[in-house]
């Protein structure tokens, strides 16, 4: 079996090589479409990366239970004004925050993008990375968690909102840099980070890694690390396990 890696703002997700990718298509009128039907689960997740391809008015919603017609929602509007700006409203109660006038979708071509929130509060932007290129953001929180994530498009636009289906886990990279002091599964050597922590994804016991690009030493954890167990060293990284 095949593996690739994606590092999205600080994690590292293994990603099976044969995985497909999963493709809602909106119709437009405003229907919202679960991704949970779709195999997208975002309920252990604080972001989402996907791409989008339409003119304008596309819409995201962020619920926090399965019944769209009474749950708390946070809505997002991408292309509006003919593709000119785009807004959102984090909560009911919130205020409405606008981006710069720029046109963020294309009828023909996908647009890769993120929806980021963490900690109740929420922001989105352009690009392959969470983080990049941020477009929209608010300091207001919300007032309920993010459970299901939904898509559509107004009036008769048609979309195609493209998502990957991420097998395996995250891995987290432990702040500040260091090696771990916990107890040591192997010491291996690795061409790379990314090799590195698919070393660690091959083993069943294995929740941590400490990587070493000057010397190529792996060295594979049977516990996650906690701050105490860093010792702080800047040749070294040092990645866990997050399940999602």
């Amino acid at each position: 079996m095949e593996f690739s890696m994606n590092i999205l703002a600080g994690y590292c997700l293994i990603v099976c090589g044969s995985c497909t990718k999963i493709n809602v298509i909106s119709t437009g009128d405003r229907k919202m479409y679960n991704t949970h039907d779709y195999g997208v689960d975002i309920k252990s997740r604080s972001a989402i990366l996907f791409r989008v391809k339409g003119c304008n008015d596309g819409y995201i919603r962020l619920y926090d239970g399965p019944d769209f017609s009474s749950a708390k929602n946070a809505y997002i509007l991408l292309g509006g004004w003919g593709n000119d700006k785009c807004l959102m409203e984090p909560c009911s109660a919130c205020s409405t925050r606008y981006s710069q006038r720029y046109p963020y979708l294309n009828c023909n071509e996908m647009r890769p993008m993120w929806v980021n929130w963490t900690g109740r509060l929420l922001s989105v932007g352009e690009g392959a990375y969470v983080g990049e290129r941020t477009f929209m953001f608010t300091d207001q929180q919300r007032d309920f968690d993010v459970q299901y994530f939904a898509v559509g498009s107004g009036w008769n636009a048609v979309f195609d909102w493209e998502f990957d289906g991420y097998p395996g886990n995250y891995f987290e990279l432990v702040v500040p840099n260091g090696w771990s002091t916990r107890q040591m599964l192997s010491s291996v050597t690795a061409s790379s980070l990314i090799h590195c922590i698919i070393k660690c994804h091959g083993r069943i016991s294995c929740r941590s890694v400490s990587y070493q690009s000057t010397t190529i030493t792996c060295q594979l954890y049977f516990e996650r690390p906690r701050s105490v167990d860093i010792h702080p060293d800047n040749t070294w990284k040092t990645w866990m396990e997050s399940n999602v």
